[in-house]
């Protein structure tokens, strides 16, 4: 609820996937990840690495800095 609230309260829309009804996502999830934890933030770097987020307030962290590089 933690990251839905910061998301909804910033006007910020990102994809979600429902990892309970969608096998893919759950898959990638693990298979990426490692972990079949949620909330989770999938980060695609320029350099091609993907790094996977768990903690929602890393998550909230990691998407305001990102908000606030981009004013």
């Amino acid at each position: 609820m933690r990251v839905k609230s910061f998301l909804s309260t910033h006007g910020i829309e990102i994809p979600m996937r429902n990892t309970v009804m969608d096998i893919s996502a759950y898959r990638e999830l693990v298979t990426g990840g490692g972990r079949a934890t949620v909330p989770y933030l999938r980060i695609e770097r320029d350099d091609g690495q993907v790094e996977w987020l768990y903690e929602s307030l890393d998550i909230v962290h990691f998407i305001d800095d990102v908000k606030n590089q981009l004013k």
